[in-house]
């Protein structure tokens, strides 16, 4: 796949920061209902959401639509995250 395709697809899913949480559109695609599409901060607690339930990373990428790696990069920082509160 060309980088122009790729970036058109993420873009499809990604929607710029606009300081509102929708937290409809969170549980739908943390549910893996239907494709939703996600600013990052919705995108973030989704994972968040999946990881809690005890999800994966792969379950992240399908869900919200991102690459494995970023899904990886996602969940990390989320749980890094919660290391860091927990000490």
């Amino acid at each position: 796949m060309s980088a122009p395709t790729a970036r058109r697809r993420r873009a499809r899913w990604v929607l710029p920061e606009d300081g509102i949480v929708d937290e409809l559109a969170i549980e739908i695609a943390a549910a893996g209902i239907r494709p939703v599409a996600l600013t990052p901060t919705e995108q973030q607690i989704a994972a968040a959401r999946i990881l809690a339930a005890g999800g994966t990373p792969y379950r992240i990428s399908r869900h919200l639509h991102i690459s494995g790696r970023a899904a990886h990069a996602l969940a990390e920082a989320i749980t890094a995250g919660s290391r860091d509160d927990a000490a």
